[in-house]
């Protein structure tokens, strides 16, 4: 086989209907040097069944049974740290990608070898329609970071990710209060990604999600108020841990902490004036007003600033100066319990130093 081996990390839980589709798309990729990694969790037997046929008709198939419950983060990780490949690539098991995605996401890795990750557009389809072409992150470490911070857009999760880069990072993280959804790791780790390596636009390949109602992140939406203060504030945590490890000096590592801070507690949605106007145009039949419908459903499902800043409000939208200070006291709360950030070390502080300055900051102001 030619080209460097790739592992493609399949995790399923109750998922049987789909996973045919799914791993038919992998069987058949143009590109052939793969290893092709299922895990199914929580011994889930019927999943385990619908795999058997690709496993009995190809060695590049192979697959584990998870015995307990890992949760969608622990069993994408595990299936990180079992790969075989030089490359990973994690596609969730009820989406498909176009047949020469590897190959054209391979070609790319060999062609840019500083791109931690080489990805491609990711294109919607279902409970709405979305194009996804996520944000390339050039410059150097600092720059790839700040920009990652400010999108925060997720697009390059589904790329093809060089092995030697995410054996450097720490993987998927489980978040403590609800380990099976463990919203943000993966953003998370893609601040990990970015500072080892630049992130790749591939013009060509496709990764085809399917939004069918019971995708994860929607049912965040129904989440009650605390529980989404909870989940922003341990992102938060989380993101401070890897942003401000960036900076070149102290000075620098207090600005980027900053940074952090102003990204989750200050309320800035750029389209909210576009709220009520938006309501007229949907209610509006004048075809004279056509283009212009048109033009801002574009701006919504394109623009990752848009998409970025849309989940941002749906977890934690509040101008209420004490529930600021009650996220704040979360987050830092989760830095001291994690044990992975110390402010004497990275700005030459402490703690009671660094929540007075942000208390001022972010809550009085």
């Amino acid at each position: 086989m030619n080209g460097p081996l790739v592992t493609i990390g399949v995790p399923v839980y109750q998922g049987q209907d789909d996973l045919p589709t799914t791993l038919e798309c992998l069987r058949t990729q143009s590109y052939s040097n793969l290893d092709v990694l299922i895990s199914v969790d929580a011994a889930d037997r019927t999943s385990a069944q619908a795999c058997e046929p690709f496993l009995r008709g190809d060695p590049r198939f192979r697959m584990q049974i998870q015995p307990s419950r890992l949760g969608w983060a622990g069993n994408t990780d595990w299936t990180m740290r079992e790969r075989r490949g030089a490359f990973y690539i994690f596609p969730q098991h009820d989406d498909q990608v176009s047949p020469t995605y590897v190959a054209d996401l391979v070609e790319a890795a060999l062609r840019y070898p500083d791109a931690a990750i080489c990805y491609a557009e990711v294109q919607s389809s279902g409970v709405t329609s979305q194009i996804m072409r996520g944000v390339p992150l050039l410059g150097d470490p600092v720059e790839r970071v700040l920009t990652c911070l400010r999108f925060m857009d997720h697009a390059a999760f589904r790329g093809l990710i060089r092995g030697t880069a995410l054996a450097r990072t720490s993987g998927l993280l489980l978040s403590d209060f609800d380990p099976f959804d463990s919203y943000g790791t993966e953003m998370r780790f893609l601040m990990e990604l970015s500072l080892l390596g630049e992130f790749r636009l591939v013009p060509g390949p496709i990764y085809y999600k399917r939004l069918h109602g019971a995708n994860l992140y929607l049912k965040r939406e129904k989440w009650p108020a605390h529980k989404k203060q909870l989940a922003w504030a341990c992102l938060c945590a989380w993101v401070v841990e890897v942003v401000v490890s960036a900076g070149r000096s102290q000075a620098e590592r207090l600005r980027m902490f900053d940074m952090v801070l102003d990204r989750f507690l200050v309320p800035n949605n750029p389209w909210k004036w576009l709220r009520d106007p938006v309501r007229r145009l949907a209610r509006s039949r004048s075809r004279a007003l056509h283009p212009i419908r048109v033009l801002v459903d574009w701006l919504k499902s394109n623009d990752p600033l848009v998409r970025s800043v849309s989940e941002r409000w749906m977890l934690y939208e509040t101008t209420d100066p004490k529930q600021r200070e009650a996220l704040l006291r979360i987050v830092f709360d989760r830095l001291k319990a994690a044990g992975r950030f110390d402010p004497a070390a990275s700005l030459n502080s402490t703690w009671e130093t660094l929540e007075e300055e942000a208390n001022r900051r972010f809550v009085e102001a």
